[in-house]
């Protein structure tokens, strides 16, 4: 069981891809590399993802776009499970997942995008037998429900290429989804100098990296926004979402 849970996630860094991987997956997996340790025209912003695709921290998954989604949610589910239990397992160690969901699709506009990452998050939800995590709301309507799996509050985010001129959210050729357990936050939160002093360099990359404004969802330099979904998949001007969360399913 454990290794059908883990046969689809690898880790960054030089290690092979699993057997089995098709080609398309390691084509991006090299892409979002590359992008990650960039340093031209500056380096990659969120240095949380560059560190740890050098230390190899950062793990890899694949959705084939070209199956069954059905069984490609199952088998991304699986190994989403697992990434959960390794970062419960290593504390000390702050893993992100990136689920590349391909092949690349030639002229898909964002909308399309926009609209596959929500289905796609929605679809995992559908294999997640464990219960809501305390605390988290699981009411799509309440500004703080944000999402969660295998019992773990997750924050999530989605990068494709129909970003344009907000570079930092494209990391390859397709859409990729970085997930992330909320936990590993917990030292660098807004109410921590760490968190501060983090989400300060990030702002300040970030202006170099793109010559776009700040997500208006972004919060202030004190802390995000309430309403965590609106950081999820963004605008491409970056003006502020409205309305209710796109994800869907029945409350259980």
């Amino acid at each position: 069981m454990a290794e059908a849970a883990t046969a689809r996630l690898w880790a960054g860094g030089e290690g092979a891809a699993p057997h089995g991987t098709p080609q398309w997956a390691i084509e991006e997996r090299r892409r979002v590399r590359g992008t990650l340790l960039g340093a031209h025209p500056a380096p990659y912003p969120c240095h949380f993802g560059s560190i740890g695709e050098n230390k190899g921290t950062n793990h890899y998954t694949y959705w084939d776009l070209r199956q069954n989604s059905a069984s490609e949610a199952k088998a991304v589910a699986r190994g989403l499970r697992a990434f959960v239990g390794m970062q419960r397992a290593l504390t000390a160690e702050r893993l992100s997942l990136l689920i590349m969901a391909g092949p690349p699709q030639a002229d898909r506009d964002f909308a399309w995008y926009r609209d596959l990452f929500w289905n796609m998050l929605s679809a995992l939800h559908e294999h997640d037998r464990d219960p809501w995590p305390a605390g988290v709301p699981d009411d799509l309507e309440d500004p703080k429900w944000e999402f969660a799996f295998a019992g773990e509050p997750l924050f999530t985010f989605g990068t494709c290429p129909a970003y344009g001129p907000r570079r930092s959210r494209t990391l390859g050729e397709c859409l990729v989804i970085g997930v992330q357990c909320r936990s590993v936050f917990t030292s660098i939160s807004g109410s921590t100098a760490a968190g501060r002093a983090a989400k300060s360099r990030i702002r300040r990359s970030l202006a170099e990296y793109e010559d776009v404004p700040l997500l208006a969802d972004a919060g202030d330099g004190q802390g995000s926004t309430a309403e965590k979904w609106k950081q999820y998949f963004p605008e491409v001007d970056g003006q502020p979402l409205s309305g209710k969360c796109p994800a869907h399913w029945e409350k259980r």
